[in-house]
């Protein structure tokens, strides 16, 4: 079932935000840089943070983004998103009558400053924290957050999240891996007619968990494959790929990181290994392709979550008003973390409450949420995402194909 609530306030709100341009940003936002201190929460502080909140004319939530350190234009991204909906949500009424603002802490990418980053949030008044984004991060800060008492939202997709923690402030809001490789799976057998699978990963964790999802549904189903791995900082895969090349395979399932990605491109068109394959997401974003050439994606898909060739009227709406308020197309970031403000504003205007644990609750309950990245539902264990998108690489640009929703 879609929310009417929130497809009413995207009309009004995406007209507002239209006008206000590239304003959007410090009048709502207060952001910090300072990750120097950690703040014990005890249950009487949790009542006051609450009572705070109820009494405040503005609703505050907290964003962890990675504003400097390795990535950061993914934490430029991430803030620029969430502010937008801010700004439209704001445009358009607010909630319950009040205003939300952000409370802006980097997280630098690493875990010891994730860490102090979200001890930060939880020393302020939120209401909930959206972000960190990767999954090391959302690991370490699980426990915080827990403790702080109120929801946390994470574009983070390890199976580690659900499968070893069992954290009832912790949602996850893109796809787990488990299911972006299973796609890849079906989408590789089923919609390709693929007869034999080459599954090249990363040795990390985030390509092993692939490879053993993917791994188990080619078992399952009967179908062959064959499996090769490289490791993080590899810059020579002549050996592997021509391992895949002499054992025949029919098309190839990449799953690894950026700079890994571009090199594994590169290194099949050289061998010429030219057979379908199937990426993770990040081959379909700009970062990554416009380390490529063309040519060397021709034969390439991705499974992702996000692409602005998606013609669905929520996505091209989302598009258009990112470009007018920021000069430039939303990339994964950007749109994860835009759809998670306006989770955690109907997640408020159901509860008709502040309250963390109301929210929560809420949360817990979300049902037919459409956003320009997913329709989101909650499950059991506080997965809202159970698809994706399955591209190909045109002229170096990543075209949608199809969404898929896996089974449960």
């Amino acid at each position: 079932m879609k929310k009417s609530w929130l497809a009413g306030l995207m009309a009004t709100a995406l007209t507002v935000s239209m006008l206000a341009g590239c304003s959007s940003g410090a009048s709502t936002t207060k952001e910090t840089k300072d990750t120097a201190a950690s703040t014990e929460t005890t249950a009487e502080s949790k009542s006051e943070t609450t009572a705070a909140a109820d009494d405040s004319d503005t609703i505050l939530i907290g964003v962890s983004a990675s504003i400097t350190g390795s990535a950061p234009t993914n934490g430029l991204r991430t803030q620029q998103g969430a502010q937008l909906a801010v700004d439209e949500i704001n445009a358009a009424g607010g909630v319950l009558g009040k205003q939300l603002e952000l409370y802006v802490a980097d997280d630098g990418g690493t875990q010891d400053t994730g860490i102090n980053a979200t001890n930060l949030i939880a020393s302020q008044n939120v209401v909930a924290q959206v972000g960190p984004n990767l999954s090391g991060l959302a690991l370490a800060v699980e426990g915080i957050v827990s403790e702080a008492g109120y929801p946390m939202l994470v574009g983070a997709t390890s199976p580690k999240l659900v499968t070893t923690i069992n954290n009832e402030w912790l949602f996850r809001i893109r796809a787990s891996d488990s299911i972006q490789a299973q796609l890849a799976a079906v989408y590789a057998t089923e919609n390709l007619g693929c007869k034999k699978i080459g599954l090249f990963t990363n040795s990390n964790d985030y390509g092993s968990g692939a490879r053993t999802v993917a791994e188990e549904y080619l078992t399952e189903k009967g179908i062959e494959f064959v499996t090769e791995q490289h490791n993080t900082g590899d810059t020579d895969m002549t050996s592997q790929v021509l391992k895949l090349k002499d054992a025949g395979v029919d098309c190839v399932i990449v799953w690894t990181d950026d700079a890994e990605t571009a090199l594994a491109a590169r290194q099949f068109y050289d061998l010429g290994l030219d057979v379908p394959v199937i990426g993770s997401t990040s081959i379909s974003t700009p970062q990554v392709n416009e380390l490529c050439q063309p040519e060397w994606l021709d034969n390439w898909y991705s499974v992702t979550d996000f692409t602005t060739s998606n013609p669905s009227e929520e996505v091209q709406k989302f598009v258009e008003s990112f470009k007018a308020a920021y000069n430039e197309e939303p990339e994964l970031y950007a749109t994860t973390y835009y759809g998670s403000i306006y989770i955690v504003a109907d997640a408020i205007e159901r509860a008709g409450s502040t309250d963390p644990a109301a929210i929560r609750d809420a949360l817990a309950e979300t049902d037919g949420l459409v956003g320009p990245l997913a329709t989101y539902t909650a499950d059991d264990i506080r997965e809202m995402v159970h698809g994706g998108t399955i591209c190909k690489m045109v002229d170096g640009k990543a075209e949608f194909l199809e969404y898929i929703l896996v089974e449960e």
